[in-house]
């Protein structure tokens, strides 16, 4: 089992119940959000269960995770993984101005939502706590201003994306999207198909490291947020659509590149 505090900082009394749901709503689609990357379901492993409210300087949200039940089948428990990373996401955001690992477009979109309430009616920070690791994190207004920058699109451009195809993405079951972790930051990169449905194709890719290409769509720091295919064969897989070269070939070294002469001779001669 796995504990998540978050408080609303600041005078309760002066926070509207309008935005203390916001909070509680959004907070609950980003766990929602994050557990397909572990768990590898789309439906995820972890419900969370109201274990306090309280009313004690601040406002507060205290769940606790339970894993789903299913009769033919156990479920992992990935309730820690998925409420540490909503704390270190959180923790990107404010301290690098960063999007979250693991933070899909989605997630992006209700952490937004999420901290609309800081600095208005005095709240001025949610404080976000996994009790059983004492992780945790205060997010302030820094992570509003950052938030502005990451999430509105900068500039679309054709190309492509790789990294680890773990979650699919059901918010809109008329048009199903699945999620590429990119291979240097972990972003989460959601993907759509244009017209066309492949989705047996993203099923059999779960887990496996694959390459997105098509329109790209990034921030103003240049992160990717969306890739649009448009055709089947945008989505390949590493293994099977793309050849994955020993580590010999990779090596880019040509012992008869400069003929005769010694390296520091062939430098010079290009030198001049």
């Amino acid at each position: 089992m796995t504990t998540l505090r978050i408080d609303i900082a600041g005078n309760p009394k002066s926070v509207p119940y309008r935005s203390f749901l916001d909070v509680a709503n959004n907070s609950l689609a980003i766990l929602s959000d994050l557990d397909p990357r572990f768990s590898h379901r789309r439906a995820g492993n972890i419900e969370w269960l109201m274990n306090d409210l309280a009313l004690n300087g601040a406002l507060r949200i205290e769940v606790y995770s339970k894993v789903r039940s299913l009769k033919r089948k156990i479920l992992k428990d990935v309730s820690m993984q998925v409420a540490g990373s909503f704390v270190h996401g959180f923790g990107t955001l404010e301290k690098e101005g960063r999007s979250p690992e693991y933070f899909t477009s989605y997630g992006m979109d209700r952490a937004a939502e999420m901290t609309r309430v800081i600095g208005y009616s005095s709240a001025h920070a949610i404080v976000a706590e996994v009790l059983e690791d004492e992780a945790t994190i205060e997010i302030t207004e820094k992570s509003v201003r950052h938030l502005k920058e990451l999430i509105p699109e900068s500039y679309k451009a054709l190309g492509s994306v790789e990294g680890t195809l773990e979650a699919i993405s059901i918010h809109n079951r008329r048009k199903p999207l699945f999620v590429v972790y990119e291979s240097l930051f972990g972003k989460a990169v959601t993907c759509s198909i244009s017209g066309l449905s492949i989705m047996g194709k993203v099923k059999e890719s779960l887990g496996k490291r694959v390459r997105v290409s098509g329109l790209v769509s990034r921030n103003a720091r240049s992160e990717p947020r969306q890739v649009m295919l448009y055709k089947p064969e945008d989505l390949e897989i590493f293994g099977e659509d793309l050849k994955v070269l020993p580590f010999r070939s990779l090596g880019g070294s040509d012992p008869d590149f400069t003929g005769d002469l010694s390296t520091e001779e062939f430098i010079r001669s290009v030198r001049g």
